[in-house]
Order: C-alpha cells, then sequence, then structure tokens
C-alpha cells in the first residue's frame, strides 16, 4: 500500500512520533482505514526521508496507541476503529501479570481483607434468610420492588438525586447505566458533548452506538461554563455527558458555584444532561449532583464500585420523570434484568450501613494513599483530590508521557497516558494518570511511586533524547 503521511506530518519534536502521530491523523481523516495494511518499512523509510530504524520505531508506537497491529509473516494493518483509544490501555492490562510488575495504571479501588470477610459474611446471611425471588426472578424488569425502593431511598437522601422508585433502574454497574442513559437519548450520528478529557469507557461507547462526541475545555473545577455554552450554541448537540466529581483522569471536581453556572448553560440550551457520578461516594457527603438542578433534563448514573468492592456491578440509573418507560426496552435488550443477588447485597449493605463504612473507610485509605504520594512526589506539578484514585501528574520538560511510560514498564511500573482518555486528536497533555488503588500491598504502592519519582528527576535515555 501506498500512503503519503506528509499533510500530517508535526515538523517538532522526534520524528518517530511524528509518523505514529500523523498515523493517528491519518486514520480519524479516514485516509488509513480500518483493515487497510501499511508500507512496509523500508518503502515508507525511503518515501519520508528517514531510517528504517525510524520506522520501526514509529510502528511500534503506533501499536501501543492502539492504532495498529502487527501480524508475523503478514505485516502491519490498521486496527478496527473501536480498537484503536482504548486497545493500549485495556489490551495493555492483559499483558501486565508480571508478579514484578507493580500497577499504577487501572481504576481499582483499594481492598483491604475485610471487604472480602464482609462479603462472605454477607453470602451466608442471604442464604439463611434470603428472598426466594432473588433466584426465581425472570422478567425484564428494573429491579426487586424491595431493592428498588431501599436504593431509591439511599439515592434521594444520601447523594441527593431526585426522583422515586418508579424513576430508577437497577443496572450492571456504571458503564451500563451510562450505556442505558445514552441509547435512550441519543441516535446513530447524534453529537454528544463531554469533557475534553473523558473516561475511556464513553468513547469506547461512541464508537459502538455510533454517536459523534466532541470534547469541551475543562479547568481544574471540571467544564469550564462558558466554553460549555459556546459548543451548545455551535453544535446543538443532542445531550451532554459530564463527570461533575472526580472526573477521570484529572480528577477535576465542580464546586458548588460551577455546579450552579454548568446548569444554567444546560437548562437555558434545554439540553438533555447525563450526569456520570460514579465517584461520588468517594467524596465526603455534601455535593449535591447536577441532577438535583436539573431533575426535568437530567439522567444520572452512580455505582458501589468504585466505593465498596470492584466486584459488586451494582449500578443504578435515574431518569426524568416519565423516562422510565424510554429506557426499560434498552435494558431488556441488553442484560433483561440486572442480576437479583448482586442488588440483594447491595440492599443489605444500605440497610445495616455497611455501605457508609466502606465508603468512609475506602476515603480513608485513598487520603492515606494521597498523602504518600504528595510526600514522594514532592517537586512535581500534580491534580489530585484528596480522597481519589488517581494522581494526575505534569512532567518536566525532557519527558514525554509516552517515554516515560515505556522506561516506567522496563523499571517495574505500569502507569497510563492520556491517550486513552483524549475525545479528539489533539496533542495530548504532557501527564501521566498514577491510580494509587490497584496495589493492594502499600510497600509495593511505595516502591511503585519511588520508582516514578527516580525517572522523573532523571533525564531520559539516550535514545528518547534524539530529535531525528
Amino acid at each position: 500500500m501506498t500512503i503519503d503521511l506528509t499533510p500530517f506530518l508535526s515538523p517538532t519534536g522526534p520524528k518517530y512520533l511524528a509518523i505514529a502521530r500523523a498515523l493517528a491523523e491519518a486514520i480519524r481523516q479516514g485516509e488509513l482505514v480500518p483493515g487497510a495494511r501499511l508500507p512496509p518499512h523500508r518503502q515508507l523509510a525511503e518515501a519520508l526521508g528517514v531510517s528504517v530504524q525510524t520506522v520501526s520505531r514509529a510502528y511500534a508506537q503506533a501499536e501501543k496507541m492502539g492504532l495498529v497491529q502487527a501480524r508475523v509473516g503478514s505485516g502491519t494493518w490498521i486496527n478496527a476503529l473501536d480498537d484503536a483509544r482504548e486497545a493500549a490501555y485495556l489490551r495493555g492490562q492483559e499483558s501486565r501479570r508480571e508478579p514484578a510488575l507493580i500497577d499504577l495504571s487501572i481504576a481499582h479501588p483499594v481492598c483491604p481483607p475485610g471487604h472480602h470477610l464482609r462479603f462472605r459474611e454477607t453470602l451466608a446471611e442471604l442464604a439463611e434468610q434470603g428472598s426466594p425471588e432473588v433466584v426465581t426472578a425472570n422478567r425484564p424488569i428494573a429491579g426487586l420492588p424491595h431493592q428498588r425502593e431501599r436504593a431509591s431511598d439511599w439515592l434521594a437522601g444520601r447523594l441527593g438525586v431526585p426522583g422515586g422508585p418508579d424513576d430508577r433502574i437497577l443496572c450492571n454497574g456504571a458503564a451500563h447505566g451510562l450505556m442505558l442513559a445514552i441509547s435512550t437519548l441519543v441516535q446513530h450520528g447524534d453529537l454528544v458533548l463531554t469533557e475534553a478529557l473523558t473516561d475511556h469507557g464513553l468513547i469506547a461507547l461512541s464508537r459502538t452506538l455510533g454517536f459523534q462526541l466532541r470534547g469541551v475545555a475543562i479547568d481544574e473545577r471540571g467544564v469550564i461554563p462558558e466554553a460549555l455554552d459556546l459548543a451548545c450554541r455551535r453544535h446543538r448537540p443532542r445531550a451532554v455527558c459530564l463527570t461533575p466529581t472526580q472526573l477521570n483522569p484529572t480528577g477535576a471536581t465542580m464546586d458548588s458555584p460551577r455546579r450552579d453556572a454548568v446548569a444554567e448553560v444546560l437548562d437555558r440550551h434545554g439540553v438533555w444532561l447525563i450526569e456520570d457520578d460514579v465517584h461520588a461516594l468517594l467524596e465526603p457527603p455534601g455535593l449535591t449532583p447536577l441532577a438535583a438542578r436539573l431533575p426535568h433534563l437530567c439522567f444520572h448514573v452512580t455505582s458501589l464500585t468504585k466505593a465498596a468492592v470492584p466486584g459488586l456491578r451494582a449500578g443504578y440509573l435515574s431518569v426524568p420523570r416519565g423516562q422510565l418507560h424510554h429506557a426499560l426496552p434498552r435494558m431488556r435488550a441488553t442484560t433483561w434484568m440486572a442480576t437479583p443477588l448482586i442488588f440483594e447485597i447491595a440492599d443489605a449493605w444500605i440497610a445495616d450501613g455497611t455501605l457508609e463504612r466502606l465508603a468512609k473507610e475506602q476515603r480513608e485509605l485513598l487520603a492515606a494513599r494521597q498523602r504518600l504520594a504528595a510526600r514522594l512526589l514532592a517537586g512535581h506539578e500534580r491534580a489530585a483530590r484528596p480522597t481519589s484514585l488517581h494522581v494526575w501528574l505534569s512532567l518536566p520538560a525532557a519527558w514525554r508521557a509516552e517515554e516515560l511510560q515505556q522506561q516506567a514498564e522496563q523499571e517495574g511500573v505500569a502507569l497510563t497516558t492520556a491517550i486513552p482518555f483524549m475525545v479528539e486528536q489533539t496533542p495530548p497533555p504532557r501527564r501521566i494518570r498514577l491510580s494509587l488503588g490497584a496495589e493492594q500491598d502499600p510497600a509495593r504502592l511505595e516502591e511503585g511511586l519511588g520508582r516514578i519519582a527516580a525517572l522523573l528527576d532523571e533525564a531520559p535515555p539516550p535514545m528518547m533524547q534524539i530529535v531525528y
């Protein structure tokens, strides 16, 4: 295959990175299509006037970004579009199972042994006292009535989400709730606004459901109201999807004045809001959701995954009054009904206070880990909430995020760059995301953070400093 990457090449930075980013831009603009075979290394090197080694490094970088796939004996091929953003991030976890590798790459709550013990105790209690409905229910419903009623009281009382039991759907995790909300509102080809950096799951959904996703500028308090107002006027979106609390990956959290301003913009434009509030329990009580300000326009999604145990895929979708009958067909089509046993556990934990105790413990554990990160990374600019899962770390001028990620892995540490969270193909921020919960042993976490701190204080290896 003959391709011309010249229009997409940047004149700055290492040439191999410029070629990898040119491939990304050519894919985004449709000049390279999924399933296309790239030229052999030597052929592209001659066309661009660079060395074969440079092209080899460019192809390797493109594969790390999830853009291409190298097949032994067959060449290098463009990945399917839905692989392009998330493959390197998610597939990377499968390749990172070496016992020695310290995982700072994936969002995960801290799970001390007591969590497992409480889970086993609850299962034993349910075996003795559980309702037969938990195992016999087989209708496409929004949840068993007693589970919805208790969940509704908890959502209204603890999180401030408006509505009653008839406005709630129990779903299999926040990702499922997000898909139900979006598919209820958005058709193929519709435009949806979100933060310029957002959770990779939403980006994957845009590929799967075929809607357009456009990013809006953010700062340390989340989406900027003036930028949102301009984007609503310019693009007339079908919906806006926002994470006001601990935005992944930056940790940005809207204070009350920012929430008021964002709600005013959305209300004035009359645009549907999908609020991803999955991190709500990682903040102390007090922040009310956007849904409380826009009950007539907001689909609110949350879950227990980040504050209790990650395997408890208990998600809650709250819909505006009168919208339940639109969302339920999507529920039936995707999972028939949420798993009743999971929600019986959640119901028990809400009722006896276990959930609040677990959430409080999670905040305390994360606060201790954030203090550790602040001490070990002192002198480097970082953004983090006091009780968040992540640190959003700026890099010294000598480092690029992709190179640091590669070097860190050689040092035995996995981390994440901004690439999986980028809505549009723009130059990535010079930052990395360090997740603090996946390593359950605090000593391993400290070791991993120490290795990153040491790398930041050094210059990159000579090969990474070469500008071709």
